[in-house]
């Protein structure tokens, strides 16, 4: 399966960090001709690889795939994007639990994101 997007992002995302092919299979624990088919031919890696690279590049997958348009740059505030990477791997029952706490501990913050989402209701 072809995906044009892929190979153009992770061929960018290799260039601006001056890897060469050699380099990122090394840091990657694969072939340069493996890293050669993502880039010329837009093959798309297993699961797996897929994960290494967005965290090796510190991007989202969708972003790799062509469904996102962060452009790879790294977020500003690195811990606030370490959270929402976490809480994303959360099931509906965690992430609720996780929503819970939040609102204890900061509720002067939530209390006004309540009221802006109660008008838009």
């Amino acid at each position: 399966m072809e995906n044009n997007s892929f190979k153009v992002r992770i061929k960018k995302l290799r260039t601006d960090q001056n890897l060469s092919m050699d380099a990122l299979a090394e840091k990657l624990e694969t072939k340069k001709s493996t890293i050669s088919m993502w880039e010329n031919n837009g093959v798309i890696p297993r699961e797996e690889m897929l994960v290494k690279i967005s965290q090796f590049f510190n991007v989202s997958i969708d972003y790799l795939l062509g469904n996102d348009t962060m452009e790879g740059k790294k977020p500003d505030n690195s811990k606030l994007f370490y959270l929402q990477r976490n809480l994303e791997k959360l099931d509906k029952e965690r992430l609720n639990k996780a929503e819970t706490i939040l609102k204890t501990v900061f509720t002067d913050i939530f209390e006004d994101d309540e009221d802006e989402e109660d008008e838009r209701f």
